[in-house]
Formats: structure tokens, sequence, C-alpha cells
């Protein structure tokens, strides 16, 4: 097969499961009429007409549960429709995008004006009521689209164009189709194995919080541009998440996560495996509260093992690897240090010379694990393209959607959620560097020997950006300070390994000082993958896409060793715990 991404198209009504009361037909000519309609007949006085529509029709049927200590704390069924329209001015080489005004709003638009991002519109749509949320829509989109290339041509009239860059990529018509049928959701059985997960914390009454968390979010989404272009997909996302927290006797807030995502909910892992993991937090909890804290900042070779090394590639490297476009705003180009460590690397080494990273879209699976960040068409239509990103440690091209830049002039369909944004992203080495868990700790402790170090670090996990700042700071109670550095690549396990191969668990650490130029420094890499998924910061801000906040995505990494880095101690002040015990501690569990 030349392409392992094409699509079987399915019969229209075999796939529109969610929408009972409308008709797929009916949608898509009415986005079709609708563009066709604004297309012709849109046009201001002194105003260009547009050159260009989309609209991208979301149809959501989420369940949310939440759990603790055994009990149901929250079963939601939450039915919504959002719609999303595009609206360009001017043409392809020069429109209204790319230009950030933040005096027009957020999101799409002001409080005052119609929403044409993210605008809730009936569950049960039909032809004539999604004619007229289009047309309202519509309205506001070109409106403001026009009154930002006003401002975006003014602004240029009293300075010199350097850049030159088109403001969009001309695509021909095409029609895809991705569509599945949605798997139903059992609310009885996934409510008790909350229930009997979150049960499992009820025997460490030393934790002050417990945590568990289940979503089913299947989606399906319509989508018709003034290009021809046209696609209709379904989206399942499921995760489950488990969290708890406590403080150790000094008042240091300790916390340990874990989580696991895929597509259908009846792929997560089963309840035997997530009992373990909510076992494993406890007891890692509960060692961590008597562990001492690392006595000063470490500067030496660190291990990177697993999950954390999963976490330190997908949170401080993989970002970089998506194509950014610095839009212009009134006093300037607004430049950002965000993610852009690449974006002028071209050919460029990043990586040692033995190893390589490639994006890959379609693979579904790594050996039984399925991965969230798999998908074949992205949000413009366009075919989810494998990507060499990095080849024998050189940086050879970027995630990249419809916007180009000065050295990436071609989608390669990784628009997701408002921009270019990562999917299955797999780190992997030449054989020569690729060693046992055994190997790569001899060769730390080589180096701790030489360098005359009395020890070594082995970080075998980290906390995950997503739970930590949406779920994790929610749910703590409020003397249980959560409010770390936002930029803080914050550590959970931690172990000092001596000489002589003991290890010492210690607490309070961060690894702040590692950045995308420190993984040159890698020196070998394990011979087993670590198989993260997570939904991953989105890399191009949602205050000026109007996008998602976190987007589906999947990393696979070796373990890492670094030759150096440093580990530092956290230097919080920290709340003192409560005076009085955990009320549990005089409850009988019956």
């Amino acid at each position: 097969m030349k392409k392992n991404y094409i699509i079987i198209t399915l019969v229209f009504a075999v796939f529109c499961v969610t929408l009972k009361a409308a008709n797929t037909d009916e949608i898509m000519k009415a986005m079709r009429d609708e563009i066709n309609r604004s297309m012709n007949e849109l046009h201001l006085e002194s105003l260009q007409k547009p050159y260009y529509i989309e609209y991208t029709l979301k149809i959501y049927d989420s369940y949310h549960i939440t759990s603790a200590l055994g009990t149901i704390t929250n079963s939601a069924n939450d039915k919504k429709a959002e719609l999303n329209v595009n609206f360009r001015v001017g043409d392809y080489s020069f429109d209204n995008t790319n230009f950030f005004d933040i005096s027009l709003g957020l999101f799409g638009s002001t409080d005052e004006e119609e929403n044409f991002k993210n605008r809730p519109v009936p569950y049960e749509i039909d032809y004539k009521s999604l004619r007229r949320e289009l047309w309202l829509a519509s309205d506001a989109a070109y409106k403001q689209a026009s009154e930002i290339l006003s401002k975006k041509i003014a602004t240029l009239k009293n300075k010199t164009r350097k850049d030159s860059t088109p403001d969009f990529i001309k695509l021909a018509p095409e029609k895809n189709y991705d569509t599945i049928s949605i798997p139903s959701f059992n609310v009885n059985k996934f409510e008790e194995l909350c229930r009997n997960v979150s049960s499992k914390f009820n025997t460490f009454k030393n934790l002050q919080i417990s945590y568990v968390g289940l979503e089913y979010i299947p989606e399906t989404v319509y989508y018709a541009n003034s290009e021809g272009r046209e696609f209709i997909k379904t989206n399942l996302y499921s995760g489950i998440e488990i969290i708890a927290a406590t403080q150790a006797d000094d008042g240091m807030p300790l916390y340990d996560m874990y989580s696991a995502y895929s597509k259908s909910p009846y792929e997560l892992p089963r309840e035997d495996s997530l009992m373990r993991a909510a076992f494993a937090i406890a007891e890692n909890l509960t060692l961590l509260e008597k562990s001492p804290i690392l006595e000063e900042t470490y500067s030496g070779p660190v291990l990177f093992e697993d999950n954390a090394a999963a976490e330190l590639f997908a949170q401080v490297f993989a970002p970089n690897l998506v194509l950014q476009r610095s839009p212009m705003t009134e006093s300037g180009v607004q430049e950002s240090d965000r993610y852009t460590a690449f974006q002028n690397k071209l050919g460029g080494r990043v990586l040692p010379e033995f190893l390589s990273v490639n994006a890959e879209p379609n693979k579904t699976y790594f050996d039984k694990t399925p991965l969230l960040g798999s998908f074949k068409i992205d949000d413009e239509g366009v075919l989810a393209q494998p990507v060499n990103l990095v080849k024998d440690g050189y940086l050879k091209n970027l995630l990249s959607s419809r916007i180009p830049s000065k050295r990436v002039h071609t989608s390669n369909g990784h628009k997701r959620g408002g921009a270019a944004m990562l999917s299955v992203i797999e780190m992997s080495s030449d054989k020569k560097h690729s060693k046992s868990h055994t190997e790569l700790i001899n060769q730390m402790l080589k180096l701790c020997k030489d360098r005359e170090l009395p020890f070594g670090i082995i970080v075998k996990k980290a906390a995950n950006q997503n739970i930590f700042y949406t779920t994790l700071q929610r749910i703590a109670p409020t003397h249980i300070n959560m409010n770390f550095n936002p930029l803080a690549f914050n550590l959970i396990q931690v172990y000092k390994v001596y000489n002589n191969g003991k290890e010492e668990l210690v607490r309070g650490c961060d690894a702040n000082s590692f950045t995308a130029q420190s993984f040159k420094d890698i020196l070998n890499v394990g011979n087993k993958s670590y198989v993260l998924n997570l939904l991953a910061p989105s890399i191009t801000s949602p205050y000026i896409t109007g996008g998602e906040l976190y987007v589906g995505s999947s990393v696979i990494s070796p373990s890492l060793l670094f030759e150096d880095g440093e580990i530092k101690v956290r230097d919080d002040d920290f709340p003192n715990k409560p005076y009085l015990p955990n009320p549990l501690t005089e409850i009988k569990s019956k």
C-alpha cells in the first residue's frame, strides 16, 4: 500500500450516530449553501470580499465521573454542539491573519459581538437552524476579519516589510471521511470502577486528598471550506486520572499522580492495574513523607527513566518540533521564546548523531498500547503525514499546518486544536547507544567516580503539566500550596544512587535547568521504550488561535542518560500541616 493513511469512505447514514434529529446531508448542504452565499454576496462598502471561508461543527456527547474514598462525587452526561467560523479577507499572500490585536477580544469576539469561535448551537440541529447560526456567526467573523486587515495594512504603512512569506497555503478541493461507530458508555460499569479504585486510598489515613476522575468524550466533526475541501470524522477521547496529595512533617506539599488515556474507554487499563496504580501512589507518598530533602542543588550525571524520560521529552524537547509563526502586532512582530528553539535551526544538529525523531500520526498502537495522538485527518481537512523530524541528530522538518514560514512552505497535516500540534512522536536510537538499565547505571556511577561525586541521580517519575495545573491545583485544599513555578519541571520520584548501588529516595526536587539544548548532551539511552499518552499544552497560545488548551498526544521515548544536569532543591516556604489529624484516623474501616 503506497499510502498508509488511505481512509475508507462510509455511507453518511451509518456514522451519523451522535445526531438524532439531524441529517448529515442537511448539515453539509447548509454549510455549502452559506459558504456560497457569503462568498458571492457578503461585502461591505470599501471593504474587500472574503477570499476564504471555513465552517466546523462539532457534536459532543461527553461523560464525566469523579470519585473519592469509594464514593461518587460527580457523574454527568453533557450533550452539546459548537460551531467555529473562520474568514480570511485579502488573498493567500496577504490577509487578516498572523496579526494579533487584543483590543478585538479573545477567542473570536468581544462581549458585545456575536460569537463565532466555539459558538454554542442547538444539539439537535437541522438545515434551517444551522443556516441561521452560520449566518449570524459569519457576519461577525467577516466584520472582525475586515477590521483586523485594515489595522494590519495601517501598521505596515510606516514599516518596511522584511518577511514576504504568504499568510496561507492554497489547496485543491478534496473530500475525506474518517468515521467509526461510537462505542456506547456503560455509566454503571465505570462508576463502579471509579468507586473501587478510589476506595484503595481508604486505608492510607496519612493522605489529605485523593481523587479519581474518568472522562469519555466522543465527537463528530463536520467541516467545509470555500475551496471545496470537506471532511467528516469521529474523534474519541477517554482518560482516567488518579491523584493523591499530603504534606511532610515540615509542611512540604507532596503529590503523586497516574494517568491513562486512549480513544475508547474499553481500551483503558483493567481495574486490577488501576488498583495497583492507586496503591503505588499511596505507598510512594507514605515513603516521601519520611524521606530527606536533597541537601543542596546537585550538578552531575542524571538518568531519567521511563515515565520521567517521556515527560522530559514531551515537556522540554518535543514542543520545539512544531512550526510557529510569530504574529504581527501594532508595535511590531510579537516574538515569543516559548518552544521556539528550533524555528531557525533546520539543518542544524539538535540531538546526538545516534538519535532520530519521527512523527507517526497514523500509528494507532505501540506494541499493545493504544496511542492517543493518532489521527488521519487534521482540522483543515489535510491527511496526516508521517514526518522525519530529526535524522541522525539533525533537524530535518517541523510539524506544520497551512500557515507557512520562511523555511517550511507546505502542510504535513498537523493542525489540531487551533494550530500545528504534536501527534505521535517517537525517539529512536542506533543499537550501539541503546543500553540496558544496568549498563546505564554503571556508566552514570563511573562518571560520578571520575568527578568525585558521592552519588548520582535517577529520576523515575515527573509531574504531568495538565494534571498538575488543571486538576491538582483545583482539588487541593487551600492550606496545601500547589502554586509552584509553571515553567518548572516538577519531579515526583528522585533517588540518590551511591557507588555501591544503594538507592535513597529524596523529596523537594525540580529539574528546571534542562532545556531543548540539553538533549545534545545525552550520552546513551535505554534499550526499551516507554509510551506516554498525555493531554499536551497547545504550542501556539489558544489566546491567539481561539483553540484548545490541551490536545491529545503521544510520545515514545527510551530512558535518557545526561552527562550533566542540575537537580534543584525546592526553596518555597511551606504551609503548616493541619493542627488536628485526619478524622479518618479515628474511624475504623468496616
